[in-house]
């Protein structure tokens, strides 16, 4: 097809976006033209010469014929781009949730804490784990049992929580 003219497919300044497109258009045997483009106006305030605020910019063009195809692809990696962001952002959203700095009450009855959150034979395991509940606002004890494993224990309203923490803790 001579008479088949190129049609902007893409045109922005992410590299990342640039670079996963191009993959899939390889993907699909769809032949591409790619270049570099810079927007001069992207400093067109600044008292710089105008080349030196030039910004920088990529630009993909197919075939017509194949522009459907190629609008496939660009939604294929918009869409993985777009999947990759909410996972991160519930993935900061548990590591927010599990290690915000809270600070400890300050008359709180340690007879309260009766849910036990981790029992075990290394003492020095129950000292940590109580630190780092510390550490996330969560008051704890070690009850004096002699002749009994060692045992962790928290407020009934803080089990959850407490139990996540050591979780993440103990399983790495």
């Amino acid at each position: 097809m001579p008479d088949d003219s190129l049609e902007i497919l893409w045109r922005g300044s992410d590299p990342a976006k640039f670079t996963a497109l191009q993959a899939a258009l390889r993907d699909e045997s769809i032949p591409f033209w790619q270049t570099q483009v810079y927007d001069p106006a992207g400093g067109f305030l600044s008292s710089r010469p105008y080349y030196l605020e030039a910004t920088p910019g990529f630009e993909i063009r197919v075939h017509t014929s194949d522009l459907e195809r190629a609008t496939g692809a660009l939604d294929w990696v918009e869409r993985k781009e777009r999947a990759a962001e909410v996972s991160k952002d519930s993935s900061m959203q548990e590591h927010d949730r599990l290690d915000a700095r809270q600070s400890l009450p300050y008359d709180w009855d340690s007879h309260e804490a009766t849910s036990e959150v981790w029992s075990g034979e290394d003492e020095s395991m129950a000292e940590y784990l109580a630190s780092a509940l510390r550490e996330n606002g969560i008051p704890s004890r070690i009850p004096d049992e002699p002749g009994h494993r060692a045992r962790l224990c928290v407020r009934p309203g803080d089990l959850t929580r407490a139990k996540d923490i050591a979780r993440e803790i103990t399983e790495g």
